[in-house]
C-alpha cells in the first residue's frame, strides 16, 4: 500500500512519467514509463533548388521554342557542373484567353485565344557554398525565376546527428527514471521495454524567390545563400521496473 501511494504522487508531479503496476493475478514487478528527448543541431550543407523558365507570346511554337532553348542551355551547364539529382519537374504550355463582354439578349461569344504561356521547371541539389554562384550563372543563361529552395544536411551528417540525438534521448530517459526512483526511495531493477521510433527534423525552407529577371548583357550579381541549420530530434520511451529498497 505504501508503494502504491508513492507511485501515484510521482505520476501527478511529472506528466511525462507514468507509473503502473502489473496485473494482480501474476508476479510481474511494477514499472514506470518515462520519455526522453535528445536534440542535435547540424549545419545545412546542401541546397535544394528549383529554377523556372517562363515565356509568353502570340504563337505556341515560338513560346515552346523559347522555354526549350533556355532550359536546355541551363540543363547542359548544370550537367557540366555535376550537380546532384538534376530533374525536370514541370512542363506546361497553355493558351491564354480573353472574354468578350456579355450583351443582354445576345448569345455569349466564345473566348478568344490571345496568346500562349509556357513554363519549364527543374530541380537539383548543390553545396550551399556554391548555390549563389550557380543560381546567378544559370539566370544569366536563361532561367528567369527561382521558384523554390530549401537547405538540408548531407545524408551522412543527418545519420550521424540522428545517432547522437538517439543516444541523448536514451540517457535523458534513464536519468529521469533514476532521479524519480531515488526521490521515492525505490530501487531500479531493470528495463521492461524501449521504444525509439519518435523522431523529427526536415529540410529548412528558404524565402520564396520570384526574381523573374529579364535577360541582360551583364551577368546578374552573385546571390549570397546562407544554409542555416537543422535540429534533429529523437524520442525514447522507456519502461523501467522497480522495487522497494
Amino acid at each position: 500500500m505504501k508503494t502504491t501511494i508513492l507511485i501515484l504522487l510521482a505520476a501527478c508531479a511529472a506528466p511525462s512519467v507514468r507509473a503502473q503496476s502489473g496485473p494482480q493475478n501474476n508476479d510481474l514487478p511494477p514499472f514506470l514509463t518515462v520519455q526522453g528527448r535528445g536534440e542535435v543541431r547540424v549545419a545545412n550543407t546542401r541546397a535544394v533548388i528549383q529554377l523556372g523558365f517562363d515565356a509568353a507570346g502570340q504563337e505556341e511554337a515560338g513560346v515552346r521554342e523559347d522555354v526549350t532553348r533556355r532550359s536546355q542551355a541551363v540543363t547542359g551547364a548544370l550537367k557540366e557542373q555535376q550537380v546532384e539529382g538534376l530533374q525536370t519537374t514541370a512542363v506546361s504550355i497553355r493558351p491564354e484567353f480573353s472574354h468578350e463582354p456579355l450583351v443582354p439578349g445576345k448569345r455569349p461569344l466564345p473566348p478568344k485565344i490571345t496568346g500562349y504561356f509556357g513554363q519549364v521547371a527543374i530541380n537539383f541539389r548543390a553545396p550551399v557554398e556554391d548555390a549563389g554562384r550557380i543560381i546567378s550563372s544559370m539566370m544569366g543563361l536563361g532561367a528567369n525565376s527561382v521558384s523554390g529552395m530549401s537547405t538540408e544536411p548531407s545524408d551522412e551528417e543527418r545519420r550521424k546527428a540522428e545517432n547522437e540525438a538517439l543516444a541523448a534521448a536514451a540517457k535523458d530517459a534513464e536519468a529521469q527514471a533514476r532521479n524519480l526512483l531515488a526521490a521515492l526511495n525505490l530501487d531500479w531493477t531493470g528495463i521492461r521495454a524501449i521504444d525509439a521510433t519518435g523522431q523529427s527534423g526536415g529540410p529548412v525552407p528558404m524565402p520564396r524567390m520570384q526574381a523573374m529577371m529579364a535577360e541582360a548583357a551583364a551577368p546578374p550579381p552573385e546571390l549570397d545563400i546562407q544554409g542555416g541549420e537543422t535540429v534533429i530530434s529523437r524520442e525514447v520511451t522507456m519502461q523501467v521496473t522497480f522495487g522497494p529498497r
